[in-house]
């Protein structure tokens, strides 16, 4: 059986990953904008990547929605946390 305490601290911690990687991102395209290595195609990315991901998500809770509030959010941190983790990545290869 589920302990629903160590369910939900575990999506806190899932939760708090995202934030952290989150924070890594933005201050790896702030600085890359504050020195000029930034592009114009790179902050038109941002920007798009962002739009997109919130369609998706919407989408995704519209057609498979989630019963519960904690499987909308393990929806919605699953969802943002491959998107960040992929920048991260991507923006640390630089």
């Amino acid at each position: 059986m589920r302990d629903p305490a160590a369910e939900w601290l575990k999506l806190a911690s899932e939760s708090y990953n995202l934030w952290a990687d989150s924070m890594m991102v933005i201050g790896m395209r702030t600085a890359d904008m504050m020195t000029g290595r930034g592009s114009s195609r790179e902050n038109l990315r941002m920007v798009t990547e962002k739009v997109e991901a919130n369609a998706e998500l919407a989408a995704k809770l519209f057609w498979g929605g989630p019963t519960t509030p904690e499987k909308a959010a393990r929806k919605a941190v699953g969802h943002y946390r491959k998107r960040v983790r992929a920048n991260r990545r991507r923006l640390s290869k630089g």
